[in-house]
């Protein structure tokens, strides 16, 4: 294909000629750093987030590279978070820079991190401009900063669909677009479908998924606070008047309710018999495979099967979402803010070669033409723009960018793990291009179409409510609390992991309600009053000082 023979072209021009900047857009920024350069370097960076082995060499990551003089070498978590986090603060071995996720608050207590607010305000300005906004927000209770979000809320705040109910747009379709409310509804509809299609390109059909692999099973142990009215809390319930909190996880009529549910859909057959044993990897080939039929996730961690499933041209076995409660007159609140996910992000280790290199690389990464260049990529070749200055992409540059080794090619589908914008420029274009409205427009096939006018819609955010603004602590799971409650977490968490799978598989209901009660019982001899308490107080501050 011509397109191909002018990126491979292009990407040995600029390996060896830089630095020659060909993209008008990024002159300035290249005379800049070309001003003061330094000695070439190379990080390390552990990233907590599964995903393919990152190449050494990507279009972009090249090109900045050549920039900066900053070379990163990115690794991705493979197999279980803890034991990785284990062995690293067992050995003291840590890389230069560390995503750890929601497993940050482990680093902290090994002091693995070091504070970045002087490092910011001394050698990162872009950076202190763009995240001064939520600046006491990022302190962790000792007063420092350890962690930098990835995403700034910046300009008009973007509409995202985050956690849901997803069904195969085949299903609805072939039901006649049926108004989906419940998920007893929902059920219904996954089951008629499969008594009608139980076998797919040869293979079984799964009507619904659940993926339990490591700090992955809030998909069994969460979607009942959404079915219950709730938003993405986590483990508790906030009402958004009085700010008390309920512990739900132990409520008969949330939680049990659920988990009795899909106690009678395992058992009749409606339920992957691996969705306990499986991985990540194998999960998402399940769902890239166009066999399954629907499940509860999260955007982010379902992209790369529908991507997959865009480029075989299986349109009609991507999922829409659905928001759904336990009964019609429930409210849903499943909209996420546009929020930060205060407590972790990017952060520096204390074995890092030169702190002061790595803070002025975060701050090179949130310049607005880098910011460009990361999401967008090069202009005219990834990305075109209007007369008006609107970005859009052609429909060559969109299929060029479906096939996932041109992804990797172009970018490593690594650069997101930097500090950075969520939401417009100054000029209106979107960061992200998901979140561009002639991107959006334009990666609708005839089926999604189809599908949103049978609902009087515009776009898939449009079936859902607003997020609620009341909630200004938004999201409870990101704050950040004592070891004691961590403690309780933790506990939690193996719990979780252990026994509702066990009453999901159950062969009886008797044996249902044992596990059920040997859960209850397990989980009442935590400090769950303590741990909500603590909650609430927190919650408390956050409404009061944000």
């Amino acid at each position: 294909m011509k397109r191909r023979t002018v990126f491979r072209s292009r990407w040995l021009i600029w390996l060896l000629c830089l630095p020659l900047c060909m993209v008008s857009s990024c002159s300035e920024m290249g005379s800049k750093a070309d001003s003061g350069k330094k000695d070439p370097i190379t990080f390390t960076y552990f990233v907590n987030s599964p995903g393919d082995i990152v190449p050494e060499h990507s279009i972009v990551g090249d090109y900045i590279a050549e920039q900066t003089g900053v070379s990163v070498q990115y690794e991705r978590v493979v197999g279980e978070i803890d034991q990785k986090l284990g062995v690293m603060i067992g050995s003291k071995n840590y890389p230069d820079l560390i995503y750890g996720g929601d497993r940050t608050f482990r680093l902290l207590e090994a002091g693995a991190l070091i504070p970045l607010e002087d490092l910011i305000k001394e050698h990162a300005p872009h950076l202190f401009k763009l995240y001064e906004p939520y600046w006491e927000r990022m302190k962790a209770a000792d007063g420092h900063i350890y962690a930098i979000p990835l995403s700034a809320p910046t300009g008009k705040r973007s509409k995202w669909i985050n956690a849901a109910f997803w069904v195969q747009k085949k299903v609805l379709k072939e039901a006649g677009y049926p108004v989906i409310r419940t998920f007893d509804q929902y059920v219904e509809l996954l089951k008629d479908y499969y008594r009608m299609h139980p076998y797919y390109e040869g293979e079984r059909t799964i009507p619904f998924e659940i993926l339990t692999y490591d700090i992955r099973n809030f998909t069994l142990t969460t979607p009942m606070q959404f079915l219950a009215g709730g938003p993405n809390d986590s483990y508790a319930m906030i009402d958004p008047n009085s700010n008390q909190a309920h512990f739900y996880q132990l409520d008969e009529n949330i939680t049990k309710r659920y988990y009795d549910k899909l106690n009678d859909m395992y058992r009749e057959g409606l339920i992957d018999r691996e969705a306990f044993i499986m991985n990540y990897e194998q999960y998402l080939e399940k769902l890239s495979s166009g066999r399954v039929l629907g499940m509860f996730d999260q955007s982010w961690q379902i992209q790369e099967a529908g991507l997959a499933l865009k480029e075989r041209g299986k349109f009609e076995d991507l999922y829409a979402p659905l928001p759904l409660t336990f009964d019609e007159d429930i409210e849903e609140e499943y909209m996420d803010h546009t929020i930060m996910n205060y407590g972790f992000g990017f952060s520096i280790s204390v074995n890092c070669k030169d702190p002061v290199r790595a803070i002025e690389m975060a701050d090179f990464m949130t310049r607005d033409e880098i910011q460009t260049l990361r999401f967008w990529g090069f202009k005219d070749e990834n990305y075109s723009v209007t007369a008006q200055g609107r970005f859009y992409r052609t429909s060559e540059q969109r299929e060029w960018l479906k096939n996932k080794d041109n992804r990797v090619r172009l970018s490593g589908d690594i650069l997101y793990f930097w500090p950075g914008s969520i939401g417009t420029m100054p000029d209106g274009n979107s960061y992200d291009p998901m979140q561009q409205s002639e991107e959006i427009e334009a990666e609708y096939s005839e089926i999604d179409r189809e599908l949103l006018k049978a609902y009087g819609v515009q776009t898939y955010e449009d079936l859902f409510k607003p997020p609620n603004d009341k909630r200004k602590y938004f999201p409870a799971w990101s704050i950040e609390l004592s070891d004691s409650a961590k403690e309780f977490d933790q506990k939690l968490k193996a719990i979780n992991k252990r026994i509702p799978p066990q009453m999901v598989v159950a062969d009886t209901k008797d044996e249902f309600h044992k596990y059920w009660e040997e859960y209850v019982s397990e989980v009442s001899n935590l400090d769950v009053e303590g741990w909500l308490n603590e909650l609430e107080t927190k919650i408390a501050e956050r409404e009061s000082k944000w």
